[in-house]
């Protein structure tokens, strides 16, 4: 049975959301058991380049695409922040907002490696666990990984990073084909939400 008190971060820019950010997502959730799923849309995540959509677009585009799924929440926090999107701090923020709860951040296998080089990486993993959406091919690479992060963190941060690893569905889709596929004018029905589409077309978004 799911569990309230246990909450999902997701954490991204998604510019667009799509229907692999959900059916990940939902997969996970479902997998352990989590009755909450929070959307995190970043402003400006310090690794990846800026956004192409609007911190407002981003935002209407995520509370369409979760309608009114009792699994999804979207929370404004990073968006409404000034500067660069980190995790701890994001982290620290929900820990004051719900102090009795147990935080967990999704992340797919190919952010792991890179997971040390996280700001303030060492109290990341003490403020949350991560559930690790791992899809082939990545589940086969993950044991190098983990050898690599043990000179990093400790033997017990390791073991938990393990326990989190997570089988999801491969999807592949990805936000910059997508508006790829906008720009040059191809359809993208089957890789968001209906009412993303619609919104995407009618905000003459990443044309």
């Amino acid at each position: 049975m799911a569990d309230g008190t246990r909450i999902l971060l997701f954490g991204g820019t998604f510019d667009p959301v799509h229907n692999g950010h959900l059916i990940i997502a939902r997969a996970a959730a479902e997998r352990r058991g989590f009755g909450r799923v929070v959307l995190i849309p970043s402003a400006s995540p310090p690794h990846k380049p800026s956004a192409e959509a609007s911190a407002d677009d981003r935002l209407a585009m995520c509370r369409l695409a979760v309608g009114d799924d009792p699994l999804f929440e979207i929370c404004e926090l990073e968006l409404r922040r000034q500067g660069a999107s980190y995790t701890v701090e994001t982290l620290n923020a929900f820990r004051r907002q719900e102090s009795e709860a147990d935080l967990y951040w999704l992340i797919g296998a190919d952010m792991l490696a890179d997971l040390h080089q996280w700001y303030r990486a060492e109290e990341v993993v003490k403020l949350t666990r991560f559930i690790i959406a791992a899809r082939q091919p990545w589940r086969d690479q993950l044991d190098p990984i983990f050898q690599a992060l043990a000179e990093h963190f400790p033997p017990d941060v390791i073991e938990t990073l393990r326990g989190g690893v997570t089988d999801t569905p491969l999807v592949d889709i990805s936000s910059s084909d997508i508006r790829c596929r906008v720009a040059g004018g191809e359809p993208i029905d089957d890789l968001v939400p209906a009412a993303v589409a619609d919104y995407i077309a009618s905000h003459s978004l990443y044309r």
